[in-house]
């Protein structure tokens, strides 16, 4: 004979076990009242020390043309495909575990910073297509910066934009909030001084207002919720110039360990661009000495950043296709991501046109010796 209470009693608590499962507990039992831990995010060098070869999602989400009210038609102005998950797959498939994705806000923003929501959810989008495969990625403010920005390295610009700044990045890290540490944040690309001197930055008005916006940028990701707590932030040299790492100030943050520096580097500029009317141009690379100007550099950019106690990054480098030298462009490729690694520095390929590596219609690599070369270098 079947004991009904003890029937009674088995149904209970099966029901009440597929009721939490189902998320139709009790506000006591479900996991939806119990407050978010967040754990400490891993330190700046162990986020480095596991970039493996990174890859750009160069002139899309950060390209500037198309209007407000058409994002696909923005992020496809500069001639690249919208950005779809199975792309992100075929970078990861290609080797590459770390992409930065970089972002352009001014044309997506109102006067006060305020994001457009359907920008940011695009944006949202686009990461996620990054994370939800195990890589690391890395958004910014882009062009916002540079020689066409607004964002300038000057105290004018500051004083000027200072708060529109903050803004975007108070959203940014509260639409963010619960992404752990695969995500990281960087301050702002490539600023400028107001008269676009790239070779400036060393000294005076340019180092103290980068300083401001720098600090701006980790008091406000540090208000904010969640991993922002903790998440790792990235500033940049002005200009992104590999020899100012000197003159880099580096921001007070509440997070000890959570911060690293960025540098770009073209390098030999007359091979890696097709119009680098200031310098010899060559499309050879190879001789010992384009090998120790290179081993030279990244001791030097080493050297620099523990100097500065952070670790660093090459958040993009490359080179432009001049139709048959792929062979010397794999070259140097291999090599300058070699050198970087023994010297406990990752590199970022920037990718978009004559610099593209990786089809991103056809899905499949675009410059198979450059890619192979890079991930074989990066193991």
């Amino acid at each position: 004979m079947i004991n009904k209470r003890i029937l009674l009693k088995t149904y209970s608590v099966v029901l009440s076990a597929t009721m939490l499962f189902a998320g139709c507990g009790t506000s006591e039992s479900s996991s939806e009242s119990a407050p978010k831990v967040y754990n400490e995010c891993e330190k700046a060098q162990q986020a480095v020390d596991k970039f493996g070869a990174g890859w750009n999602l160069g002139n899309t989400l950060d390209a500037t043309g198309g209007s407000r009210d058409d994002i696909w038609g923005c992020e496809t102005s500069w001639g690249n495909p919208y950005t779809t998950k199975e792309m992100i797959t075929c970078v990861k498939d290609a080797g590459f575990n770390a992409v930065r994705v970089p972002v352009t806000w001014e044309n997506h923003i109102e006067e006060d910073g305020t994001v457009d929501k359907e920008w940011m959810d695009r944006v949202q989008e686009v990461v996620d297509y990054v994370v939800s495969q195990d890589l690391y990625c890395i958004i910014n403010v882009h062009h916002d910066g540079g020689e066409n920005g607004w964002v300038r390295a000057s105290n004018e610009s500051y004083e000027k934009y200072g708060d529109r700044f903050a803004k975007i990045w108070e959203q940014v890290a509260d639409r963010f909030a619960d992404y752990d540490e695969k995500l990281l944040f960087e301050s702002i690309n490539e600023i400028l001084d107001k008269s676009n001197n790239w070779n400036g930055g060393t000294r005076g008005e340019p180092v103290e207002a980068l300083t401001k916006y720098n600090q701006r940028f980790v008091d406000t990701v540090r208000a904010g919720e969640g991993y922002n707590k903790t998440r790792n932030l990235v500033i940049m040299t002005y200009a992104g110039g590999y020899g100012k790492i000197n003159a880099l100030e580096i921001p007070n943050d509440s997070a000890d360990g959570h911060m690293l520096i960025e540098v770009h580097d073209y390098d030999p500029q007359g091979f890696c661009w097709k119009n680098a009317t200031w310098t010899n141009m060559t499309d050879e690379w190879g001789s010992d000495e384009d090998k120790k100007a290179i081993d030279d550099s990244m001791k030097k950019i080493a050297e620099d950043a523990k100097a500065k106690g952070l670790p660093v990054i090459i958040g993009e480098y490359g080179s432009q296709n001049k139709e048959d030298n792929e062979d010397a462009r794999a070259a140097h490729a291999g090599y300058f991501t070699k050198s970087a690694w023994d010297n406990g520095i990752k590199c970022f390929w920037w990718d978009c046109e004559a610099f593209a590596i990786i089809d991103r219609d056809g899905l499949t690599k675009k410059c198979p010796k450059i890619v192979d070369a890079i991930i074989e270098a990066a193991k």
